[in-house]
């Protein structure tokens, strides 16, 4: 891109009425991402005073400053805060448009976009990809761990095709179905009282340290059956993934309840692992957006994780 056409991109008009054009929005972005007039110049490999040309004419248009000037800092405004997240729905559109053209261009080849909680992507996605894979040796996988306040948000803008949660994401354009269940179990430090145990009962944390998860989490909800009556002492921390609980336990905060999915073998050698009584269980949902047919990776997925959650955890 030539100077001399970056600063055409709106040189024409000063009129705030006047659309934004696809080279300002693409400087713009440039300097959202960058932080900085410079920064957005290296990425656009154009002339600092180009960028800040343009940047002025954007602004004139709009009638409204898209960042605060302090020194040679921007700090973007409310309005450019809200700009952008428009801009990254329509970036992220456009790169799956060029996924889809480069994947047609390659016979059986495709990119399938996975997104699930940390604690099936310990275990279960790996070992569903891996059953997956000879039939789909030319694919290629683009896996996000997100929180299960984030699902829905990656389906809406189609930047996720299946994912795998604790609990069905509610939104009228997703569709989830149960693919099963898996227990719930205690893990603890070696040394730690509770290692000596059996099995575990909620009692045993009527005086015990341990690391517990914020009421309205899906393992929050899962062990209210568990703990019944019984108030367990306060949690020494809280977290909001088994996959912390984990590494807290490691580290010797005390022991946690978690799922089985998420306790890989590693972890099994260094931590004592207990059934609990009663036993309890967490869902395995699978998920996918209404608004466009899953596509044949997304089948061969759903089919693969069916088959690895049957086998067990």
């Amino acid at each position: 891109m030539q100077d001399d056409a970056i600063t055409e991109a709106g040189a024409s008009s000063h009129t705030a009425a006047r659309p934004l054009n696809l080279r300002q929005i693409e400087v713009f972005r440039a300097i959202m991402m960058a932080g900085s007039i410079s920064g957005a110049g290296r990425l656009l490999h154009v002339s600092q005073p180009a960028v800040s040309r343009v940047l002025s004419l954007t602004e004139s248009r709009l009638g409204y400053p898209l960042f605060e000037r302090a020194k040679s800092r921007l700090t973007p405004t409310p309005e450019a805060l809200r700009l952008y997240a428009e801009v990254e729905q329509v970036y992220g559109g456009i790169q799956r448009v060029n996924d889809l053209a480069i994947a047609l261009g390659e016979a059986g080849a495709g990119v399938l976009r996975v997104v699930c909680s940390a604690s099936y992507g310990q275990r279960l996605v790996p070992r569903t990809l891996l059953a997956m894979r000879g039939r789909t040796e030319r694919s290629r996988v683009d896996y996000r761990s997100v929180t299960f306040d984030e699902l829905a948000g990656y389906f809406l803008t189609g930047r996720a095709d299946v994912g795998l949660s604790m609990s069905p994401p509610q939104h009228p354009h997703l569709n989830s179905v149960r693919l099963g269940t898996v227990p719930i179990v205690c893990i603890a430090p070696p040394d730690h009282p509770l290692a000596s145990h059996d099995s575990v009962h909620a009692h045993d944390f009527g005086s015990a340290q341990w690391i517990a998860y914020p009421v309205g989490t899906p393992l929050n909800h899962a062990l209210t059956a568990f703990f019944g009556d019984t108030q367990p002492c306060p949690a020494a921390v809280e977290v909001h993934s088994p996959v912390t609980a984990c590494a807290f336990v490691l580290q010797g905060l005390g022991p946690a309840l978690v799922d089985r999915w998420c306790i890989t073998p590693e972890l099994a050698e260094r931590v004592a692992i207990r059934p609990i009584r009663p036993e309890a269980h967490v869902e395995i949902w699978a998920t996918h957006s209404t608004l466009a047919p899953l596509p044949l990776l997304g089948r061969r997925f759903l089919d693969a994780a069916r088959h690895v959650i049957e086998q067990g955890a």
